[in-house]
């Protein structure tokens, strides 16, 4: 990005105006298929405006770890590809970050409930692996990987060795924890940030939200005040409603 894009930018956000056009708590459009990989247990392929990212659930038999001996596990991995993205990000430090707040958010939440996954107390466990690969980052990975790790979990169905019937996760689906991404960029906020807003921000703040307020990621080198929090947070139960409806769309009760 040039020095004048990025000062245009900037000015347009003291304007409290987008590049995109969008209005400043306006998300840009979600699209969602399910079942896209042949030998998960689960899958997703989400698009997020122009960001496009791919989960998988694959639930495998394990041994329980020795202080949680009455609790199957969840797994979370995220990974952003050298392609994904022309901005310049630190990628594998990136990668780590949305990885650990979207397992942060499934597991604060009690999405699956982990003492249903045991198969023989104290010897045999369900793991729960969650994958999710960035194909293209136009901005806001954060809750476009949140948004496919959930829709993968909600339609995974997998067998147990030496059982016949056909298992679906344990879930409480009111503890759906729904990510909603904010940047701050010279004193103006902004929902679901794109890609160039992402790279003239000061400041970026992610809510993870069901009934409740599950998890919190700041980044960036600014700051929110708490007032500012509060507001984000605020915003983040208006928006979260529509995103429910989106991501528990043709998912079957």
């Amino acid at each position: 990005m040039t020095l004048e894009n990025y000062n245009y930018m900037r000015e347009l956000a003291e304007k409290k105006l987008r590049l995109d056009r969008r209005q400043e708590f306006e998300g840009r459009k979600i699209t969602i298929k399910d079942n896209v990989i042949n030998h998960s247990d689960g899958s997703a392929y989400v698009e997020l405006g122009k960001t496009k990212v791919i989960a998988g659930v694959k639930v495998l038999n394990g041994t329980p770890f020795p202080d949680r001996q009455n609790e199957g596990a969840l797994v979370v991995n995220v990974e952003a590809s050298e392609l994904a993205s022309k901005y310049g990000e630190d990628r594998i430090n990136y990668s780590i970050e949305v990885g650990r707040v979207t397992d942060r958010g499934i597991r604060e939440s009690n999405l699956i409930d982990l003492t249903k996954l045991v198969i023989e107390e104290g010897k045999t466990v369900s793991f729960v692996y969650v994958d999710v690969v960035c194909l293209n980052n136009e901005g806001n990975l954060f809750d476009a990987a949140n948004i496919a790790a959930l829709r993968a979990i909600l339609n995974t169905k997998y067998k147990i060795a030496g059982k016949e019937e056909i298992f679906t996760l344990p879930l409480n689906r009111e503890n759906l924890a729904i990510s909603h991404t904010f940047t701050k960029i010279n004193g103006a906020i902004f929902f679901d940030p794109s890609a160039e807003e992402e790279n003239v921000a000061d400041a970026r703040f992610t809510i993870g939200i069901s009934e409740k307020i599950n998890s919190l990621q700041k980044g960036g080198n600014g700051f929110f005040t708490p007032e500012e929090v509060d507001f984000c947070a605020g915003k983040a139960i208006e928006l979260r409603e529509e995103r429910f409806k989106i991501l528990m769309d043709n998912i079957n009760s």
